[in-house]
């Protein structure tokens, strides 16, 4: 059975509210009994893994590939940034493509990043429980609108285990990880 990538399971659910249930008190912007508000917390931290990660890579590092056939650590970066614009346009209703799709440079790519994470505040703030589970398209499929955060926060997931693999396998060590 091949099982929808945008239909949340039962377990990426539970990870979502269990894994940020102390940081769920904390978003002001919704209401701490929103199914929300777990949700938003998590994508929260997903940023931070991320921009840190990434920036902690220094620029003569960005075309390093681990094997020839995948892509260079600022290729996962250029994915990253389109994949946050499409599933947050989804969650908008507007039609962005991936700016960073040409940039080059270690602060372009940081740039493009942190404004992707921009444009997902921006799909933040206009969400309401009713209003995320509003059916959408999200390539080909129609799914409730916070699916698409879901799948936002799988892929951010996804590759942030792919990124940390790049930096360690190049000396340094994430964030996350300093100090431990």
């Amino acid at each position: 059975m091949i099982r929808n990538p945008f239909t949340p399971s039962l377990a990426a659910v539970a990870l979502a509210i269990l894994g940020t249930a102390g940081v769920a008190a904390a978003q002001p912007s919704l209401p701490a009994t929103s199914f929300l508000t777990p949700v938003k917390a998590t994508w929260e931290s997903t940023r931070s893994l991320v921009t840190g990660l990434v920036e902690v890579m220094p620029e003569d590092k960005y075309d390093f590939k681990p094997t020839p056939e995948v892509r260079s650590f600022r290729d996962v970066v250029i994915h990253l940034v389109g994949e946050n614009y499409l599933f947050f346009s989804r969650v908008t209703g507007e039609n962005k493509g991936n700016p960073a799709q040409n940039l080059k440079s270690r602060d372009e790519l940081i740039k493009a990043l942190r404004e992707s994470y921009d444009y997902g505040e921006k799909a933040w703030a206009g969400l309401t429980e009713e209003k995320a589970l509003e059916p959408i398209e999200v390539r080909g499929q129609k799914v409730q609108r916070w699916s698409a955060i879901l799948a936002a926060i799988q892929d951010n997931n996804n590759h942030y285990g792919n990124l940390v693999v790049y930096v360690r396998l190049n000396g340094l060590v994430p964030p996350r990880s300093a100090g431990r």
